[in-house]
This record gives C-alpha cells, sequence and structure tokens, in this order.
C-alpha cells in the first residue's frame, strides 16, 4: 500500500489538464521529455509521398537485353529451321526424280518382255503346239504419280502465319538468298529494338520495320516475307523496372523531417491557444486528461508488477533467508529501510536520477542482512523506484549495474582500513557507467555537450562516494535501534575486553583458551569457504560460555583429581549438557547477537556424549539389577547447525578437543590430517552438516584449513641440547 501510494502520488501519475485543441491553457506547458511532434511530422510525411507519386514513371523504363537476345535467337532459330525444310524439300525433289527414272526403266523392260512373249507365242502356234494363256499387256503409255512434298505441315512447325505465296517464294530461295533476307530481318528488327526500345509492338513500329525492307530490298515477295517474319518475332522490350520505381519512391516518400519537441521546450504558454501540435504532444506526453484508462488501467497494471517483484522477493526470502521470518527485529530493519528510502525518492520526485538513494538501500541490506538478498531486492526495488520517479531505461540500467556492483564491494567494508578503497571504486564505477549510458542512449548529447556528460559522471561519482558514507555512518544507529549484528559490533565482541571474555579468562581459562583455538579455526576455514569469518570468530568465542557454570566440571579446566570419576554417569551428562542451555542464559543477559545463540545452541547438535553413555552401559553391565540406559539421556536435545558459520564452529570445537587429546597421547602430529578427515567424516555420515548448506568442496576445504591452522601450532619442534657444567665457560678477566 505504501509503494502504490507512493507511485499514485508520484509524476508518473502527475495532474492533468483537461483541455481540447482551440482552448486557451490556464499554465503554461513543457515537455517533460523528447517528443515527437506529431502533426508537423504527418504533414511533412504527406509532402514526400505527394511528390514521390509525382515522380515520372518513364525514367524508369530500361531496355531489356535479354529480351533482345530471345528475339534474335528465335529469329536465327526460324530460318535454321526454315533451311532445314528447303533442304528436305531438295532432297524429296532428287528422291522422286530417281523414282520416276526407275519407274521408266521398269516400264520400258516390261514393254520389252511382253513383245518377247508376243514373239514366241506366235512360234509356237506356227509349230502346232498350245502357246498357254496369253500375258496382260503393260501400259501403253508410261504414268508416274509423284508424292506431294507436306509444304503447309512442314511450315506449320515454324509458327508463322506464311501465306502460300510467301511458303513458295521461301522455298524458292537459293542459299545466297535466304541468307541475305535472314540478314535484311536482323537489320530492321536490330533498328526497331535500339533505344530507346518498344513498349508496344502498334502500327507505328510495324511501318518503319516495312519501310527499313524497302530501303534494304528490291523484290517485293522478299519485302512481304520479310515483314511477315519480323512483325512475328519483334515484341516489347522496354520493360517497367518496378522494383527500381519502388526503391525510389519509398526513398522519397521517407524522406521527410521528423518534427520534435525537446524536452522543457513550451508547448503552449500561459492563456495560449492550444495547437493542434501542442495537445497531440500534450496527448502523448500523458499531459491531458482523456478518460479514465489514463489513470486507473496503468495502476491496475503497476499494482501487479509491484505485487510480482514483491512476492518474487518475498518467496526469496522464504527459500534463502528463511531465519528473516522468525526475526522480527530483522524483518522490521528491512521494513524500515524500504520505507525510508521509498518516502526519500518520492521526497525528492523528478530530480537527476544520479541523486537517487537507490544505492544506500542496496548497501546497507548487503552489509546488515546478506549479499544475495541484497542482489535480489536492489533489482525489485529499482523495478518499483521505476515508476516512483518515473524514470527511463537509463535509469533502470544504472542502478541495476551500480547496484550489484555495490552488493559485491559490501564484503570489504568491514574492515576500516578499505572502506576507502570501496567509496573510490564505487564513484570511478559510477562515473564509467554514467557515460557509457549517455553515449549509448543520447550520442548527440556527447558530440555536442562533452561537458555535461562529464557532469553527469561526476554527480554519478559522487554518489557512490556518498552512499559508502551514509551507509558506513549510519550502522551504529541501525545497530542501537535494531540490535543488528554490524562489524563494529562483532569486533566489540570479539575484544578480549569484553565482559564475558574477561569473565573466561579469570573463572575458565582452559575454556577460554580451547575458545580461542576454535574461533582461530573457524575463522580460517569460513573465510576459505565464502561464509562470514568474523560471526563465525565471533562464535568461537562465546559458544562455551555456558562453562562458566561449572567451569571445573569440564577437561580443559581440571587440575588434579577429576570430580566426574566419582560421579554417577547421568548426573555428569547432565552437567556437561547443562553448559548450552546456560549460556543461552547469559547470550539473553548480555544482549548478545542472535547468530552466537545460534551457534551456542547448535555447536554440539543432537550428539551423543559417547564418554558417559559407555561408562553408564559398562556400569549396568556389571550390574544385573541395574536400569536399561536410555541412550537420550546421554544425548543434546539441540537442533543441528543451520548456517556455514555455525557448522564450522560445530566442527572445529569438536576437532580441537580431539587434537588436544591426541597430542596428550604422545601421538606423532602427522597423524593430525587423518584425525581430522575421520570426524568430519563422522558428522557429515551422522547427518550433522545436513542443514548447514555446505557442499561437499566445503567441507574439503574446511579439513584442509583446520590442517594448514593446527600443523602450524602442533608443528614439531627441534630438540635443544642439554648443557654439562664442563661446557660452562667462566670468563675470569
Amino acid at each position: 500500500m505504501l509503494t502504490c501510494t507512493a507511485i499514485w502520488m508520484g509524476p508518473y501519475f502527475q495532474s492533468a489538464l483537461s483541455v481540447r485543441v482551440g482552448d486557451v491553457s490556464p499554465v503554461r506547458v513543457a515537455a517533460t521529455r523528447d517528443v515527437e511532434n506529431v502533426v508537423a511530422t504527418d504533414r511533412n510525411r504527406e509532402e514526400a509521398i505527394t511528390a514521390a507519386n509525382a515522380m515520372p514513371r518513364e525514367s524508369f523504363y530500361t531496355v531489356e537485353q535479354a529480351i533482345n537476345q530471345q528475339i534474335f535467337a528465335n529469329i536465327s532459330s526460324f530460318f535454321a529451321q526454315l533451311n532445314i525444310i528447303r533442304r528436305d524439300r531438295e532432297d524429296w525433289i532428287e528422291a522422286q526424280f530417281e523414282a520416276q527414272q526407275l519407274a521408266l526403266t521398269q516400264w520400258q523392260l516390261a514393254q520389252i518382255r511382253w513383245e518377247q512373249d508376243q514373239a514366241q507365242r506366235a512360234q509356237l502356234i506356227a509349230d502346232g503346239e498350245e502357246p498357254g494363256e496369253e500375258p496382260e499387256p503393260p501400259d501403253e503409255v508410261f504414268h508416274f504419280e509423284a508424292e506431294e512434298f507436306p509444304v503447309e505441315e512442314r511450315f506449320d512447325e515454324l509458327l508463322v502465319p506464311l501465306s502460300a505465296n510467301n511458303r513458295n517464294f521461301l522455298l524458292s530461295l537459293d542459299a545466297q538468298e535466304h541468307y541475305d533476307l535472314h540478314l535484311a530481318v536482323n537489320m530492321v528488327v536490330n533498328s526497331a529494338l535500339e533505344e530507346p526500345g518498344i513498349i508496344t509492338v502498334n502500327d507505328v513500329v510495324l511501318l518503319n520495320i516495312r519501310e527499313d525492307l524497302v530501303e534494304l530490298m528490291d523484290n517485293v515477295d522478299a519485302i512481304d516475307v520479310g515483314y511477315v517474319i519480323a512483325g512475328h518475332f519483334v515484341v516489347p522490350n522496354r520493360m517497367f523496372d518496378e522494383n527500381h520505381f519502388l526503391g525510389v519512391w519509398q526513398l522519397r516518400a521517407e524522406n521527410y523531417e521528423v518534427e520534435m519537441f525537446l524536452q522543457h521546450e513550451t508547448l503552449v504558454e500561459q492563456w495560449a491557444r492550444i495547437s493542434p501540435e501542442a495537445y497531440a504532444a500534450m496527448e502523448k506526453l500523458g499531459l491531458l486528461e482523456t478518460d479514465w484508462t489514463r489513470d486507473i488501467v496503468p495502476m491496475i497494471g503497476i499494482f501487479i508488477l509491484v505485487a510480482v517483484t514483491m512476492i518474487t522477493c518475498c518467496w526469496f526470502i522464504f527459500f534463502y533467508r528463511k531465519q528473516m521470518i522468525s526475526r522480527t527485529k530483522e524483518a522490521l530493519l528491512l521494513f524500515t529501510l524500504y520505507s525510508c528510502i521509498l518516502i526519500i525518492m518520492w521526497t525528492l520526485g523528478t530530480v537527476n536520477y544520479y541523486f537517487m538513494p537507490i544505492l544506500v538501500f542496496t548497501l546497507l541490506i548487503a552489509m546488515l542482512v546478506d549479499l544475495r538478498t541484497a542482489i535480489i531486492l536492489n533489482l525489485g526495488f529499482t523495478l518499483i523506484s521505476y515508476f516512483v520517479v518515473d524514470g527511463t531505461m537509463h535509469y533502470m540500467i544504472f542502478f541495476v549495474l551500480s547496484g550489484s556492483i555495490m552488493c559485491l564491494l559490501a564484503r570489504f567494508t568491514t574492515e576500516r582500513n578499505k572502506i576507502m578503497m570501496v567509496a573510490l571504486i564505487s564513484a570511478c564505477f559510477n562515473f564509467i557507467l554514467a557515460i557509457a549510458i549517455t553515449l549509448a542512449f543520447e550520442p548527440h548529447q556527447a558530440a555536442y555537450s562533452w561537458y555535461s556528460v562529464i557532469g553527469s559522471g561526476g554527480v554519478a561519482a559522487l554518489n557512490g562516494i556518498l552512499t559508502v558514507i551514509i551507509a558506513v555512518g549510519s550502522l551504529p544507529l541501525w545497530e542501537v535501534i535494531f540490535g543488528v549484528v554490524t562489524p563494529i559490533k562483532i569486533l566489540d565482541l570479539t575484544n578480549p575486553t569484553s565482559p564475558l571474555m574477561r569473565r573466561l579468562t579469570i573463572e575458565a581459562p582452559g575454556t577460554y583458551h580451547h575458545s580461542l583455538i576454535v574461533a582461530n579455526l573457524a575463522e580460517s576455514a569460513a573465510y576459505d569457504i565464502g561464509a562470514n569469518p568474523h560471526i563465525a570468530r565471533a562464535g568461537g568465542y562465546y559458544h562455551d560460555i555456558g562453562k562458566l557454570k561449572y567451569p571445573h566440571y569440564f577437561a580443559e579446566n581440571i587440575t588434579g583429581v577429576n570430580p566426574h570419576d566419582e560421579m554417577d554417569p547421568l548426573n555428569s551428562s547432565q552437567i556437561i549438557m547443562s553448559h548450552i542451555s546456560y549460556g543461552l542464559t547469559l547470550a539473553t543477559e548480555y544482549r548478545l547477537p542472535q547468530f552466537i545463540r545460534d551457534i551456542i545452541h547448535e555447536h554440539h547438535g543432537n550428539s551423543i556424549m559417547k564418554f558417559f553413555y559407555c561408562k553408564a552401559k559398562d556400569a549396568a553391565n556389571a550390574d544385573e539389577s541395574a536400569p536399561e540406559i536410555e541412550e537420550n539421556d546421554y544425548r543434546y536435545p539441540y537442533s543441528i547447525p543451520q548456517s556455514k558459520e555455525s557448522a564450522v564452529v560445530m566442527l572445529a570445537d569438536g576437532i580441537e578437543a580431539a587434537i588436544r587429546s591426541m597430542m596428550t597421547q604422545g601421538k606423532n602430529p602427522s597423524d593430525i590430517q587423518d584425525l581430522i578427515n575421520k570426524m568430519i567424516k563422522d558428522k557429515l555420515t551422522e547427518g550433522f552438516l545436513a542443514d548447514s548448506q555446505l557442499s561437499i568442496r566445503d567441507v574439503d576445504t574446511i579439513s584442509k584449513s583446520f590442517y594448514r591452522v593446527l600443523k602450524g601450532m602442533y608443528h614439531e619442534r627441534i630438540p635443544y641440547p642439554q648443557e654439562t657444567d664442563s661446557d660452562i665457560v667462566v670468563d675470569r678477566r
């Protein structure tokens, strides 16, 4: 509700005018950003289209050489086929002549044979013999019927409408006349096709062809047949280039000036009439009360976007920062930071977005809550604030990138000597980012107003420096009001002069020494795996403060007789177990941060005290009347580690005690690595690290880190030789 109210009352939904074209404006209206003068631009566009439509189309006709080549190819093909027909006719005439000669020879032979038969018959009759049947005499007159040459069929193959006279004339041509006709046709066609070419084959074109033939040839039949052939094959070769025309038309139609109203330029003066140009610009800028869709519809969309953004952020917190749900102060801190920055941004309104304090919100979340949470909330808050201040794409890009870098730099703010470095890096990055955004989105400004570009970069750099100063400087305020743990608070907790540390030093020196070693181990391992080393160190210091109640019942503080030797195992386990509950009581009394209470509560988990459990079982096995031993009586009733830092302290606590015990038994320091691996493997197998968010790689890194620290503590030393009296030289001077 707070967010939607800020958006509703912000510049995104500024008050609008209820006016029309021709009305008198009660106020001076200026463009809130660069906007197109739609009316003037449309006028320029129409003029450009009119000029494009007036282009003469004749200039876009061109002679197609491919058509010319095809025409001459067709003419050549026609004469080639005509030549074939002429040769075929000559062959046919020769064949007919040969057939006639053959038929004449056969007729003459038949006449000779018949005459011979007649003479032979007369002789047989004279000799008184029977002559037989008289043969049929041959024709008295030689007759030969020649086949007709298929002139019409063969000329139909040429697809040229030739008359009978034309066909006969073509067949009667000799080779030279055929060549001359072909050449003449090519010449007149070429003359007709040359520039400017033929758009339509009309009577004028055909008349020119006939006149050209008359000049070239004397034979009327040759002129007629050449005219028919040329007129048949000539086709239009001057074609309209539509692609070229459309391309030029589009270039001219789009060659118009886009009129603009620049940001802060006056659209209409106060008490002046509103022109169509000004009205269209005001409508495009959303400065007019047109209808209910101007406010209600956008607000519905913005409400949905805000709701989705917040649900996404809450979902992330539920999965990856679940403890915030149960920590009222941390949730209240987040709400307070969000509300304060949101109200400040709403108050600033439409000032230069480089002054917006979004980075303060992002850096404080990264320092006080969590790095990943800060990155997600920076994205969400940047999107929401976009509507609060009526931002631009420049605004979104700047704060998404700059906020992400600020989150990554937040880890260095825990070291006082690096705070200035963080401020300088942030300033440099903001400076470069602001200039890059200007170059990308406002190149005209970069070209003609470079000093304003440098000025924008300087403002962005100042924002980065002020962000670090404000965020780091306000840490004590958040610490006092909400009890959050700041780096300064952690430094105070790890100060040896703090009350509980002083008590440990005096009342339980062995526990104090043990806590120091655990803190060193936990800090080193946490740094190596990317966890918070300061939290791990503070947790190592305070994890065993509950031993202040019965300090002499814990092994590191026992000197002389062990009080557990004479005690019942169950009572011993209850005393040992009580250091957790008493530690939580002290943490509440001294107002220690929640993360220390969590480490105190979780550093033993629900592990079993094997020493007292085995001791009780041995005693029960020796005494048959003793009741059965319950394992849960010797098990810590607490939860397993829920964070990386808590898991590291648990591992450091158990391994430090085991290593110290191993060294007191005279073991070799080379066995340290094996013992570390065994104990970590046992914790992993028993499920104590299941909820700690540690990966297998983290576990391996922790093992190596512990070994590096412990090896330095328990390294073998060179034995020093013993001196004897004879080795002592006395200076008697």
